[in-house]
């Protein structure tokens, strides 16, 4: 049988193709903060994260410039949309991979991940991995009715599932699915999923 054999050339491609990105990537953000006044520039650099120091910079259109926004107008759209992402994932108490969530469930990883596809664990996407969301756990087991949100929101997808648990509403009294569910309250949750999955008309 033949055997593959990584050529020289096959193992640098990865390397070129990183050294691309990252060239191409550094000339933007030099033509952006060329631009930007500094105190723009220093409350972008007040976000927590490197990732979130980009995106508040890249979600203002007044900020990146007219240049850009005409060579690619969905530059600030994206990047609100990672903010809003990094915003979930901050008040959700930040995330945790399955090795982690299966050790606090007691469970193996290949266990976690049969209940992230089963729909009764709330996984997210970030870069190529699962991360699962700390705050549907409390103490070593998941919240119940995280089940009901999942699969509820399966069609809309995981992250507008946990946009869901963690906005507050007039239906729940001002709290948010999260806090309904962990005060027992799953029935509640269940009547505000179909309003929000059938146009209010559940």
């Amino acid at each position: 049988m033949a055997r593959h054999v990584s050529t020289p050339a096959a193992q640098d491609e990865p390397n070129s193709i990183r050294t691309a990105f990252l060239r191409r990537a550094t000339s933007a953000l030099e033509r952006i903060s060329a631009n930007v006044p500094a105190k723009d520039l220093a409350d972008a650099l007040s976000a927590p994260t490197d990732a979130g120091s980009l995106a508040q910079l890249l979600s203002r259109s007044d900020m990146v410039g007219a240049a850009i926004n005409d060579l690619d107008p969905l530059v600030p759209a994206l990047a609100r949309n990672v903010e809003h992402r990094q915003n979930l994932v901050e008040r959700a108490g930040g995330t945790m991979s399955a090795e982690d969530a299966g050790r606090i469930l007691g469970i193996s990883r290949q266990a976690v991940d049969k209940r992230r596809r089963a729909g009764t664990l709330l996984a997210v996407r970030e870069g190529s991995d699962w991360r699962y969301p700390l705050c549907q756990l409390v103490e070593g087991e998941v919240i119940a009715g995280i089940s009901d949100v999942v699969r509820g929101f399966a069609a809309a997808g995981p992250w507008i599932a946990l946009d869901f648990l963690l906005a507050s509403d007039t239906v729940l009294g001002g709290r948010t699915a999260l806090q309904a569910l962990r005060d027992g309250d799953r029935e509640a949750v269940q009547r505000l999923i179909r309003i929000e999955t059938s146009d209010g008309f559940a």
